[in-house]
């Protein structure tokens, strides 16, 4: 019975010292002091031996710990679900742009996405964009959580342009028409195209001599780089416009 006594007192001893800084950094020593107790009484009363007491009580102060500190990661996985889960997921159409936000129609449903500074909008393939992108018309996925109980308002983490498909874009046409700041090129894979010039723009001939839009003529090839949108069929951002010569037209000559 005296070695029993030694054991428990050691056994306690372990709960309060040795571990005590595990057990409070999970904020369970309390918890598992009272089983551990409870155990202790249940071998005195069955009258084990003292290495059996020590197993069975090495074993309960592991299972224990395991047990809470399973509990413990169980919580925080739902916490983690319950803040960071999107809980708003929709694919529509743009049907409106504001300074910072978005309409956006999805299965005969108009929606409100909020663009604040933690959203992150990108195009179809991941590359970086900004709302100055985005076109009326342009297919988009919208991730984020609803502020509203009709589910109709979404502050959106990520909103992604299904229609910008890349950046800088390489592009080969000929121009069919020619508007005060757009012009339309008829490209061999992808039909006509609208391409919308900025002040970033540059305009080069073959010989990379700087010209002016002005100086653009219906029928001329040009390559053009700039972004690419898929659904509205547009070319935006401009980087550089690069004029091909034009092909001599040859005249048949009437000799007697």
């Amino acid at each position: 019975m005296k070695k029993i006594l030694i054991y428990i007192f050691l056994s306690l001893y372990f709960l309060t010292v040795s571990s005590s800084s595990v057990f409070a950094s999970i904020g369970i020593k309390k918890e598992i002091k009272n089983t551990i107790r409870e155990k202790i009484q249940q071998l005195k009363e069955a009258s084990v031996s003292p290495k059996e007491f020590r197993e069975e009580i090495k074993n309960t102060i592991k299972e224990e710990i395991k047990e809470k500190e399973k509990g413990i990661i169980d919580k925080i996985k739902n916490l983690v679900k319950k803040n960071l889960r999107f809980n708003a997921r929709i694919k529509g159409i743009v049907k409106e742009i504001g300074e910072n936000s978005l309409k956006i129609e999805s299965e005969g449903k108009l929606y409100l996405v909020n663009v604040t500074d933690k959203t992150k909008l990108i195009r179809r393939f991941g590359g970086e964009s900004n709302l100055s992108e985005f076109s009326v018309g342009d297919e988009v996925n919208v991730f984020g959580k609803y502020v509203d109980e009709n589910k109709t308002s979404i502050d959106a983490n990520l909103v992604r342009n299904l229609s910008i498909q890349r950046r800088w874009g390489v592009f080969f046409g000929e121009i069919l028409s020619k508007e005060k700041e757009s012009f339309v090129i008829k490209t061999l894979t992808r039909g006509n195209l609208t391409v919308y010039l900025s002040s970033q723009t540059k305009i080069l001939t073959h010989k990379k001599e700087t010209i002016k839009y002005e100086d653009l003529q219906v029928g001329q090839r040009v390559r053009i780089k700039g972004v690419w949108d898929k659904t509205l069929n547009k070319i935006f951002e401009i980087e550089e416009i690069r004029v091909f010569p034009q092909k001599p037209v040859l005249t048949p000559t009437l000799t007697l």
